[in-house]
């Protein structure tokens, strides 16, 4: 779990697990590097996932920015679709999200939406969007970090593998070759909330002497690219994120939004080959209505 500041890319909190202390790591390290669940791996910055329905926001950018879609765009869900004598399934297979445009889209995390969309939109498209939300890419953080895949004609070539234009179906709904890791799928969903400021993500606050009288660095945010979007566009995003919660009935967020704090996120579940195991990823940001942090969590194997 990784969560960031919106407003200058600081992590404010990272977890990782199973984990390991500190305070005896010299003298548990033999134990710890023979562990097969690898404690001392830092799944937040170095573990890569394909980030499944999370990634459909960055698709709806990339169909809004290149023209494919508008706001008001809608397509029918009938559970499937065909696409080049292939079935291509919404995870709700009976079909009952029937019209939907971007908004319920998002809320309903309808397949089918986003199949349309990145057909409509290609594969060049997204990886630029995708991009220049910091996906696939180097965060800046201070620390070792995996800067994960895109997934397109150019990593299938790298790989020895064939890129089919089926390929984009899967891309667009979060999976295909996408791997991402928890600090660059929060910090996407900074990005996206914060109007489109990409910070670049940082730990290092400030330097002091070492009897603390004075301050001898102090972070700057540094600003690596803006994404984008009309605010119509983004709105709409945000809307289907805030209403996610009440459609999926997730009863944990009852207390925070008793408190006053709606939570704006978006689930995912990423499939791990075909092995049956999926991993669960949840991405979100609150408060709704001021945002200041953005979190992402993944479960392997949830």
């Amino acid at each position: 779990a990784v969560g960031i500041d919106i407003k200058d890319g600081s992590v404010l909190a990272a977890a990782s697990f199973p984990t390991f202390s500190a305070a005896t790591y010299n003298d548990d390290y033999e134990e710890l590097s023979k562990d097969k669940l690898k404690p001392l791996y830092n799944r937040a910055f170095l573990g890569t996932y394909a980030p499944g329905s999370t990634y459909k926001m960055c698709t709806a950018t990339a169909g809004i920015n290149s023209g494919a879609i508008t706001t008001h765009t809608s397509y029918k869900c009938h559970g499937v679709m065909t696409y080049y004598g292939h079935d291509y399934h919404c995870w709700e297979r009976g079909g009952n999200h029937g019209t939907e445009i971007l908004s319920d889209a998002v809320r309903d995390s309808c397949n089918v939406y986003f199949y349309n969309v990145g057909i409509n939109t290609g594969i060049d498209a997204l990886t630029k969007t995708a991009k220049a939300y910091g996906l696939g890419e180097s965060t800046g953080i201070e620390l070792s970090e995996s800067t994960g895949v895109n997934a397109g004609p150019a990593y299938s070539e790298k790989v020895g593998a064939t890129w089919y234009l089926g390929n984009v179906l899967s891309a667009a709904i979060g999976q295909s070759d996408n791997q991402f890791s928890p600090l660059q799928l929060a910090n996407y969903v900074a990005t996206l909330i914060n109007g489109g400021t990409h910070y670049k993500a940082h730990l290092l606050k400030t330097v002091k002497s070492n009897d603390n009288s004075k301050i001898l660095y102090q972070y700057e945010p540094e600003v690596l690219n803006t994404v984008d979007l009309a605010q119509d566009a983004r709105d709409a995003i945000k809307k289907g994120m805030g209403e996610v919660i009440e459609a999926d009935k997730i009863e944990d967020f009852e207390d925070l939004e008793n408190s006053g704090i709606k939570v704006g996120c978006k689930t995912g579940t990423a499939e791990l080959g075909k092995t049956g195991l999926y991993n669960g990823l949840f991405v979100s940001f609150a408060p709704y209505d001021d945002p200041q942090i953005a979190i992402c969590t993944v479960v392997e194997k949830a």
